[in-house]
C-alpha cells in the first residue's frame, strides 16, 4: 500500500515537472497612463526554467517603428539583474496622439526565433502578451 502511494505521488509531480513553465507575466507599463514626452518603465515577467527565453522584445502595436530591447541585466530602467523582471525604460514620443496604444511583448530564443508554447488544445502558439496603455494630453 505504501508503495502504491509513493508510485502515485511521484508520478503526479512528474507530470507536473513535465508541464513547461515557460510564460510571460505581469506586463505593464508604468504609469498606465502617461503624456506625450514623458518617461515610462516597460516591463514583463519571465519565467523559464529551460533558460529558453533570452531576449525579450516589446513593440507598440500602432506604432511598429517603436521597439523596446527589455533586459534583466540591472540597466536601462531594469531594477535587478536576474530577478526575471525584464524591462526597459522609454521617453514617449512628443508627438504621440492622445489615445489607448497597445504594448506587445515577445520573447526570442538564442537563434533569435520567437519562442513557442504548448497549447491545451496540443498545438502551438508564440509566446507573447500584451498591455493597453494610455497617452493623454
Amino acid at each position: 500500500m505504501k508503495r502504491t502511494v509513493f508510485i502515485c505521488f511521484v508520478l503526479i509531480i512528474c507530470a507536473g515537472c513535465a508541464h513547461q513553465q515557460l510564460m510571460l507575466t505581469g506586463a505593464q507599463v508604468s504609469p498606465p497612463e502617461i503624456s506625450p514626452g514623458a518617461e515610462i518603465l516597460v516591463s514583463v515577467h519571465v519565467i523559464d526554467t529551460k533558460g529558453v527565453v533570452k531576449e525579450v522584445i516589446a513593440t507598440v502595436r500602432e506604432e511598429r517603428s517603436i521597439r523596446l530591447e527589455l533586459n534583466d541585466l540591472g540597466e536601462n530602467g531594469d531594477k535587478a539583474a536576474g530577478d526575471g523582471v525584464w524591462s526597459a525604460g522609454f521617453r514617449v514620443p512628443y508627438d504621440a496622439r492622445s489615445r489607448t496604444y497597445h504594448c506587445n511583448f515577445s520573447a526570442y530564443d538564442v537563434n533569435g526565433d520567437r519562442v513557442k508554447i504548448k497549447t491545451k488544445e496540443n498545438g502551438e502558439a508564440y509566446l507573447k502578451t500584451e498591455v493597453p496603455v494610455k497617452v493623454v494630453r
